[in-house]
């Protein structure tokens, strides 16, 4: 019986850590990007493109709150995260669209958002 109790408790220990070792998605999303691609639904001329991707940064902040410069648009406002980190939701404040993104990768290099059948790539600034 004493070797069941260590088991659990060591299988629980163990749990407990890998769920704490994981990565907080705000804390990986609080950065600045530099939008380094932008794929959309309808086929955009070249021209278009590097407009767009020039200068086009997004800068999420801890504390909530969201800035994109660039090409792309200047917008500010708010954003939250699901607490699976899989989507995020972006309140404007600038008097754009609000918007929801399904976030296909994040880690601490890169960024991948989708939305309406458009996907935005993002590299992290150093």
């Amino acid at each position: 019986m004493k070797t069941l109790r260590k088991t659990a408790f060591l299988f629980a220990v163990v749990g407990f850590m890998l769920t704490a070792c994981g990565k907080d998605p705000v804390k990986q999303l609080a950065k600045t990007w530099q939008v380094t691609d932008i794929e959309t639904a309808t086929e955009l001329p070249d021209s278009i493109k590097s407009q767009m991707l020039a200068g086009s940064q997004m800068v999420f902040t801890k504390d909530g709150k969201y800035t994109s410069t660039g090409g792309i648009g200047a917008d500010q406002g708010t954003y939250t995260l699901d607490k699976e980190g899989k989507n995020l939701s972006t309140i404007s404040q600038a008097g754009k669209s609000n918007s929801v993104y399904t976030i296909d990768k994040l880690s601490d290099e890169e960024m991948v958002l989708k939305n309406n059948g458009n996907t935005v790539t993002c590299t992290a600034q150093k």
